[in-house]
């Protein structure tokens, strides 16, 4: 959820006593604001979420994220490849299966293409919630008004999801 536009990175007021600068991948960008993490099903219904600083790792809010969850198979991005995160998890019935990186030994037998297009499917979900909803520009000025406005738009995906 970037807060305003890159270039302001390092001026911006708003929420600056808990947004940070993180670092979003998928667009190769710096920017101002927080990261939402969410768990979704593979038919779509978002079960959780958790909103950090952009620059809280991924890592850090996995057992937050899945507090509650009942399914003991986890799909999960890059951002949550770590071998300890992976043992941790196991230790509570949970197993976490993310795609390695392309130059990663048995990356190629690892990442099954059928696993792939579920990930595909989750992250599609995402796009929507963007898409159709604008999300990543909530125009809040408060904590509760950001709160509001995720789960205002959770709620309009869900309607959507199960009218459909």
């Amino acid at each position: 959820l970037p807060l305003c536009q890159p270039i302001r990175n390092h001026s911006a007021k708003i929420f600056n006593d808990v947004a940070d600068i993180g670092y979003n991948a998928a667009k190769n960008l710096w920017f101002y604001g927080f990261k939402v993490h969410m768990l979704v099903t593979l038919s779509g219904v978002i079960l959780n979420y958790v909103v950090t600083p952009a620059s809280v790792h991924d890592i850090k809010v996995v057992d937050e994220l899945l507090e509650g969850c009942r399914q003991s198979v986890v799909l999960a991005d890059l951002g949550y490849l770590s071998q300890e995160l992976k043992d941790r998890l196991e230790q509570k019935g949970y197993h976490l299966w993310t795609p390695l990186r392309q130059n990663m030994v048995g990356a190629e037998q690892h990442n099954h293409w059928q696993l792939l297009v579920m990930r595909r499917t989750i992250e599609t979900r995402f796009s929507e919630l963007c898409a159709l909803f604008d999300i990543e520009h909530t125009l809040t000025r408060s904590i509760r008004g950001l709160q509001l406005r995720i789960e205002q738009i959770i709620l309009a995906y869900h309607l959507r999801y199960f009218i459909n």
